[in-house]
């Protein structure tokens, strides 16, 4: 059986330190898509 740093460890993200950073990349990238989209849409209409 694993111990409990190596249970840790494992379950990391892949990419960052913790799962609030990334968790944080995932909602900056989701708001950042929404206005480039909503541009797009008052550019293109």
């Amino acid at each position: 059986m694993f111990t409990r740093d190596e249970q840790d460890t494992n379950e990391l993200p892949p990419f960052l330190n913790t799962w609030r950073k990334m968790y944080a990349v995932v909602l900056i990238n989701l708001v950042v898509l929404i206005l480039l989209f909503y541009g797009f849409t008052l550019y293109f209409e």
